[in-house]
């Protein structure tokens, strides 16, 4: 039935019930059930004909998260398989040179378009504030959607008006990334009309837990995460509602961070001044990124490792070592001709790594360091992370 009402066909509850053997109390004891789901997307069902009452906006909202980020089913809607091949064809030569750029999927970016094409077809049209819509007429990755409208009038029929383009391309860019700094910085500039934001990022970062950081980095992307919710709570705050799954996972393995910015952003609501978005989804929303943020960006530090074992053995240790740290931290191995005091006492690192406790007495070893086992295991790994940089703390 929800199919029915996507592809339009809106019948009385009545007929509903005959088509499918069911009393019509019955049926509406049903539909009763799904509710508060609806009122969550600031929606409510009709029953003559049955179908979504609310803004437009809210209604795709609702789709897309039903049949994009729900449990795929047989009666999950998909996008038509010959959309993709059109897109490319028509666009060969400019993939790929974007200047907002999105953290999107390829799959997300084609149920926003083909649930776009549908609602069109309708005759169900979308509405932008006008600000926003005329900086994003501005863009030039705007015009590279834009640039779509003809293939898809001949294709399917459908055309998308001008405004439906600005829709489709905010829906995409708002989905930030936590990869292309160069990104987020246009980004910012560009849409950026709450000057609050910049104070508020600020004053999250003068937290003592960041002075080792990189806080240039992460300004641009914190940044860059408020002006998306920003600028979905202009269209819709629904738009910033997050799936109960989502919630319920970041609020058990990422709880005091949660908690954190709770208490942080709670402190600044009216500076923020959402509409009527429930703080909450943008809690979580901010938990999820800045975890990814903090595991990205997190400082690099200098891992001394002085090992000893069967020769296999300290290969393989070496080996884990980079597989583990290699990404993030600067890794260094010491060989024999330079294993001495005045050797160990001039270097400068940040944490020294020994699968051998005589050396902590031969060389009287001050600095920080973790003793593992001669042949280290999970915790091993996990205690020189932490000591490397305890975010863990921070994040979990």
């Amino acid at each position: 039935m929800i199919e029915s009402i996507f592809y339009g066909e809106r019948l009385p509850i009545d007929e509903w019930a005959h088509r499918y053997s069911y009393a019509e109390s019955t049926l509406r004891r049903f539909f009763s059930r799904t509710q508060p789901i609806l009122m969550s997307y600031g929606l409510t069902m009709t029953f003559n004909p049955v179908d979504f009452q609310g803004p437009e906006a809210n209604i795709r909202k609702f789709f897309f998260d039903f049949y994009y980020a729900g449990e795929q089913t047989p009666h999950t809607i998909r996008p038509p398989e010959g959309l993709h091949p059109i897109v490319l064809q028509e666009l060969a030569g400019n993939l790929g040179t974007y200047e907002l750029g999105t953290g999107t999927t390829v799959s997300a970016f084609y149920y926003h378009l083909y649930i776009t094409m549908v609602r069109v077809e309708q005759g169900r049209l979308v509405t932008l504030p006008d600000w926003l819509r005329e900086i994003d007429y501005q863009e030039k990755d705007f015009h590279l959607l834009y640039s779509l409208q003809a293939i898809i009038k001949k294709e399917y029929g459908i055309f998308l008006p001008k405004s439906e383009f600005s829709w489709l391309h905010l829906s995409v860019i708002t989905k930030r990334t936590i990869h292309r700094r160069d990104q987020e910085i246009v980004f910012s500039q560009r849409f950026n009309r709450w000057p609050e934001i910049e104070r508020l990022v600020a004053e999250y970062l003068s937290n003592p837990f960041f002075d080792q950081w990189e806080t240039e980095t992460l300004k641009n992307f914190i940044t860059s995460f408020f002006v998306s919710r920003k600028i979905n709570d202009a269209i819709s705050p629904v738009l910033n509602k997050e799936l109960v799954e989502v919630t319920t996972i970041v609020k058990k393995n990422h709880r005091n961070l949660y908690d954190k910015h709770t208490t942080f952003l709670g402190n600044h609501v009216k500076e923020l001044s959402f509409s009527s978005t429930d703080l909450e989804e943008i809690v979580v929303s901010f938990t999820m990124y800045m975890t990814m943020l903090l595991q990205a960006y997190q400082p690099k530090k200098k891992v001394l490792f002085l090992l000893e074992g069967d020769y296999l053995l300290v290969q393989s240790i070496r080996l884990q070592a980079r597989q583990q740290l290699g990404e993030t931290h600067e890794l260094l191995f010491l060989p024999l001709q330079e294993l001495t005091q005045q050797r160990l006492t001039a270097q400068q690192v940040d944490l020294i790594v020994t699968n051998y406790r005589p050396y902590l007495f031969e060389y009287h070893i001050q600095a920080n360091y973790v003793l593992m086992n001669t042949l280290p295991d999970a915790n091993d790994w996990v205690r020189i992370k932490h000591r490397l940089n305890p975010i863990a703390d921070h994040l979990t």
